[in-house]
């Protein structure tokens, strides 16, 4: 084997590694958290933090180093460590303020401020209530129990610049969906926003920002569509009908070897954008191909997971909806699959020109086209 294959093997172990880690982390914190294994209603002994102290968990971004990672997002093997966070909490249906965590950085950075000073929200446009900001992940944790208590919030306002506010000039509505997932929607008064930076360098932060949310977005959507196919694969080994386990049937194993195909597509242009540094490095628009594709795969996945599980997977006790739910109230943030594919068609119409749409799928160690689709 040649050294430079060496060199990726070693890498790929590596990757494998932190992953593994960052579900283990992960899987602790859901088994503490109430609701959990661990929690009240569940089957544990009680949230504990890492000393032992009832009551309380701990914060695996902290346990995992993760916020250390963040200022060296320019070095490959920490955005590539960085990024995989997300696809573990995908698999674990885990809970962080990660996403908001990322998408601050680049406005973090441009003024000065550590990693862990704030959380970005998003703006997403409602058909009924015009637009309004969520925020995602643990953030409004009531007591405190891992530190975030009070936690500041990043704002950003296109053509105006961005805001780090205080936590107690916001107020926060939760969102009742399934997947597991926190979801708040932000309350605040414009009238008492000032801008932390400035319009000229929130505008370089801003583009930076939504090009890896949207690719950990889309990693989070492959871990939750990964964990529905595990469900799926372990169901098909013991669900037997006339005698037979049911993934010995064609039918069944050609939904199970679809669901694989879409997972594997998705992994292969997740892991080929997470080794690009950033726009400059992308192809353009790389950003809203990615994540078109993992809400396209990511929901594809599910539906036939589903086919394989029958009427237990329609069922609430089942976990197929919360991984399901998850991917579609990903797929909502940052540009939902249809509406990015959408622009992207658009885009290219506009453009008519075989260069522009060479250079928008073409990238390192991509695969040069995806499988058709199957209805």
């Amino acid at each position: 084997m040649s050294r430079d294959g060496d060199v990726g093997d070693v890498q790929e172990q590596a990757d494998q590694e932190f992953l593994d880690a960052a579900c283990l982390a992960l899987r602790a914190q859901a088994d503490a958290s109430p609701g959990g294994p661990g929690g009240p209603g569940g089957t544990g002994a009680g949230d504990v933090a890492g000393d032992g102290t009832p009551g309380t968990r701990s914060d695996p971004l902290r346990e995992l180093g993760w916020f250390d990672l963040l200022p060296e997002l320019a070095d490959r093997d920490a955005r590539v460590a960085a990024l995989t966070l997300f696809r573990a909490q995908g698999r674990e249906l885990a809970g962080t303020r990660a996403l908001g965590a990322l998408l601050a950085q680049p406005f973090l950075a441009a003024a000065g401020l550590p990693p862990d000073a704030a959380v970005a929200t998003i703006s997403r446009t409602s058909a009924r209530r015009g637009e309004r900001l969520m925020v995602v992940g643990d953030v409004a944790d009531p007591a405190g129990a891992i530190g975030m208590a009070g936690t500041a919030l990043l704002i950003d306002r296109p053509g105006h610049g961005a805001a780090v506010v205080p936590a107690e000039e916001v107020e926060l509505w939760p969102v009742a969906v399934s997947g597991r997932l926190e979801l708040h929607e932000v309350i605040h008064g414009p009238e008492r926003w000032v801008p932390t930076v400035d319009e000229e360098h929130a505008a370089v932060a801003r583009v930076r920002a939504r090009f890896l949310g949207r690719l950990a977005a889309a990693l989070e959507i492959l871990g939750a569509a990964e964990g529905a196919l595990a469900l799926a694969v372990a169901y098909a080994r013991t669900r037997e009908q006339f005698g037979r386990p049911i993934g010995t049937f064609q039918a069944v194993r050609h939904l199970l070897a679809w669901a694989q195909t879409d997972c594997v597509a998705l992994e292969k242009v997740t892991t080929a954008a997470a080794a690009l540094d950033g726009v400059e490095a992308a192809p353009p628009r790389h950003d809203e191909v990615v994540k078109a594709l993992a809400g396209r795969n990511g929901r594809r996945v599910c539906e036939r997971a589903l086919q394989v599980l029958g009427g237990i997977g329609f069922t609430s006790e089942h976990t197929h909806h919360h991984f399901h739910s998850r991917v579609l109230a990903l797929d909502a943030l940052l540009g939902t699959s249809a509406e990015l594919t959408h622009g992207l068609g658009a885009w290219l119409r506009e453009a008519d020109d075989d260069t522009t749409a060479a250079a928008l799928w073409t990238a390192p160690q991509q695969p040069q086209r995806l499988l058709p689709s199957r209805s």
